[in-house]
């Protein structure tokens, strides 16, 4: 017995017809949102701030990021054999653009234990990595090179994946073949800001086990409510991928809804950015 009541079968057109036979059946967990936020504050609070190296944007968000998920634990696993595992600490991978002769590539660095680093400290580490991913002295970078360009497509596809069974699901280490451990840490930052870009989703990949992936847009000015008037303000657009597999949308929204809340009330909440800030 039919269990679907169905009705005649649909005509398709050629474009419908053509992206049946494009794609499988959804099987990406990708849950997206973004929130346009006003920087002024938080711009007077990084100029205002106190240290060897003077944070940016980017150190802002990842700061308060991490705070989130330290306040939300439930966002901060990461699965395994089918099984959620609480995160130890928060760590967070920063792309960067490298220019090169007539090209560019995206790599990046890892900023460790952001929950527990300042945002001085966050700067500096990340000021020291950026050095070395351009002067070609990261090693771990360099090696990953050397070993996609001596790979084609496929062979390369079954090491990543091959790496990822052994270090996730398994949860091998493989530092003796050079490989650094969970490499990619509690969430994904992208500023393309600098590319000109005021929005993007950055999406989920499946070879790094990281369930947030956040961008961060080119600042603009829009309009916005505030004390029921409408006025104009540099605004910037923060997006977030969420991983479907970790959480429902109630803890992304906790998530978010704390994000704003210090994103423009940093004063409020500069015990969570370290000892060396000063008031504004």
């Amino acid at each position: 017995m039919k269990h679907l009541k169905l009705g005649a079968t649909q005509r398709l057109t050629t474009y419908r017809k053509i992206a049946i036979s494009s794609w499988n059946r959804p099987v990406d967990p990708s849950t997206y949102a973004w929130v346009d936020l006003p920087v002024a504050d938080a711009e007077a609070f990084l100029k205002s701030y106190v240290s060897e190296v003077r944070p940016t944007m980017t150190h802002f968000v990842a700061k308060i990021l991490a705070h989130c998920l330290e306040k939300n634990p439930e966002l901060n696993h990461i699965l395994r054999q089918g099984n959620l595992y609480r995160r130890e600490r928060t760590d967070a991978y920063v792309t960067t653009l490298l220019k090169g002769e007539g090209s560019l590539d995206l790599s990046g660095f890892t900023l460790p234990d952001v929950g527990r680093a300042s945002l001085g400290e966050l700067a500096k580490v990340s000021q020291e990595a950026v050095e070395a991913l351009r002067k070609g002295t990261d090693e771990v970078t360099a090696r990953t090179d050397k070993v996609v360009a001596s790979l084609p497509a496929l062979p390369l596809r079954i090491l990543m994946r091959t790496q990822s069974f052994f270090q996730y699901t398994l949860n091998l280490s493989l530092r003796a073949f050079g490989i650094p451990d969970d490499r990619f840490g509690s969430f994904v930052i992208s500023n393309f800001g600098p590319l000109g870009l005021e929005n993007g989703l950055v999406p989920l990949s499946p070879y790094c086990r990281c369930p947030l992936m956040v961008g961060m847009g080119k600042t603009v000015k829009k309009p916005i409510v505030e004390k029921d008037q409408i006025i104009i303000a540099e605004c910037m657009t923060i997006s977030f991928t969420f991983d479907h597999r970790y959480a429902d949308g109630a803890h992304g929204a906790q998530l978010m809804r704390l994000f704003q809340k210090i994103f423009q009330n940093p004063t409020r909440y500069a015990h969570i950015f370290g000892e060396m800030s000063s008031e504004p």
